[in-house]
């Protein structure tokens, strides 16, 4: 029988642009639009900056162009720096079961302009990641606890790069054999105090999966048997490892399950968010709240009580803070970049509200979404909303205008209205483009890339 990594390889090869069905292609190019507006917002973000620093302290071969620069890099430092970008306002998509599989789009990026890559082959990539990300989530629904599920960027970075590189099955599976055999990211990345690495944990998966293609082309070999061997990551890290979901595909194409955020915060904040804005809408002063309690569930519910032992000090803390998010809606009406700057995170009224706000687990609320928010006025009165799927959300979906204004909110003022649109056409017409180096030339951002 064949191992869980040759059966990978061989539907990665095997699917083609044409197997794409319309609505697949539609969704994968709002996607990529979602993805770039969020990683050109984040391009003058400190840890950002410092991977760019190290690129261009430690060289490589010039093939692909960080998003926003003048100058290029290696395809893995590429994929770390886009990928990095991408992830690191915390504003990119996210799915039914948590993960963010849009930050491969910044290894897609970058393999594909090292490798003159056609609009059509950047859609292809990019499904290709979200099969193999998302099918090894599912595989690893009953997983043990102590790694992050950033670990499964390995391979689906790893697959892209690969389907990219045009490698044969046999290096495919090499390609994600060597990932797997080093694909084990520690859970710690997201407890206690977070930091920078919030963010990054994505994008050294991805650097990680890249370099292991390139290796597999080179024709290095990797222990095949590592995902479902004795010692391998199923039995050693998952646990409980269903090898099922990952032998091969089914017909459902899994980036249909891909959710736009509305606002800069976790996925489990959005649904909270709609509710605050709601009551916000009605007139309500922060002066006037009592007391703010917040229905979740049961994933949700855990999640912030571990978050809110840690409070609110970093970016990072506070974007995965429901408190701090509500709370900022009570006080200004929603929730945007500026509010998660250091100075905002310790103004006293947002801190005030935040001490009024307690958790309660909802088990009729969906499986890790939805939110129901409730405030007592000092006169004794009490008002909630309830808002089962945020919006963004596949039940609660927003369309392609939604999409191309967060887009220009995002990237305008970094790249140039002019240029925001023009990139903006191309990605929305991705499978007309001949070539990638005209899109990361158009994303150029000399005010904000040294």
């Amino acid at each position: 029988m064949a191992t869980v990594a040759e059966d990978m390889a061989r539907w990665v090869y095997e699917l083609r642009y044409e197997a794409l069905p319309q609505e697949v292609i539609t969704l994968t190019k709002r996607i990529m639009l979602d993805t770039v507006g969020c990683a050109l917002a984040a391009l003058d973000a400190a840890p950002v900056r410092l991977a760019r620093q190290v690129a261009r302290e430690q060289g490589g071969n010039p093939l692909a162009t960080p998003l926003g620069a003048t100058w290029r890099t290696s395809a893995e430092y590429g994929a770390f720096i886009n990928s990095l970008a991408a992830r690191y306002l915390d504003f990119n998509d996210y799915t039914d079961v948590g993960s963010h599989p849009s930050t491969n789009i910044g290894t897609v990026l970058s393999v594909g302009e090292a490798n003159g890559a056609t609009g059509k082959d950047l859609i292809l990539a990019t499904n290709v990641a979200y099969e193999m990300q998302l099918r090894l989530r599912a595989a690893c629904e009953h997983q043990q606890e102590g790694w992050d599920n950033s670990t499964l960027e390995h391979y689906s970075a790893a697959a892209l790069a690969g389907k990219l590189l045009g490698l044969s099955i046999s290096q495919l599976t090499h390609a994600l054999a060597i990932a797997a055999a080093h694909a084990n990211t520690l859970a710690e990345v997201r407890r206690g105090q977070l930091s920078m690495w919030k963010a990054a944990a994505e994008a050294m998966s991805a650097k990680m999966g890249t370099f292991a293609a390139l290796l597999a082309r080179a024709g290095v070999t990797g222990p095949v048997s590592v995902i479902d061997g004795p010692y391998g990551f199923g039995n050693v890290v998952v646990g409980k490892f269903e090898p099922d979901f990952v032998r091969r595909l089914d017909g459902q194409f899994s980036i249909l399950r891909s959710c736009i955020k509305v606002w800069p915060c976790l996925f489990v904040a959005q649904a909270p968010i709609a509710a605050a804005v709601e009551l916000h809408r009605q007139g309500i002063k922060p002066a006037e709240i009592e007391k703010i309690d917040v229905y979740l569930s049961e994933f949700g519910y855990t999640q912030q009580l571990r978050f809110q032992k840690s409070g609110v000090s970093t970016r990072e803390d506070a974007d995965h803070s429901v408190s701090y998010c509500v709370s900022r809606v009570f006080l200004d009406g929603t929730v945007w970049l500026p509010h998660f700057e250091e100075h905002k995170l310790k103004e006293p009224a947002v801190v005030e509200l935040m001490k009024k706000v307690t958790f309660h687990r909802d088990d009729h609320l969906p499986k890790r979404m939805g939110a129901a928010v409730e405030i007592k006025l000092r006169g004794g009165e009490t008002r909630r909303a309830v808002i089962p799927y945020g919006p963004g959300h596949t039940r609660n979906p927003v369309g392609e205008a939604e999409i191309a204004k967060k887009f220009h909110a995002l990237a305008d003022e970094v790249v140039g209205e002019a240029r925001a649109r023009r990139a903006a056409d191309m990605i929305l017409h991705l499978e007309e483009l001949s070539s990638i180096r005209t899109l990361m030339d158009t994303l150029v951002a000399p005010g904000k890339v040294q």
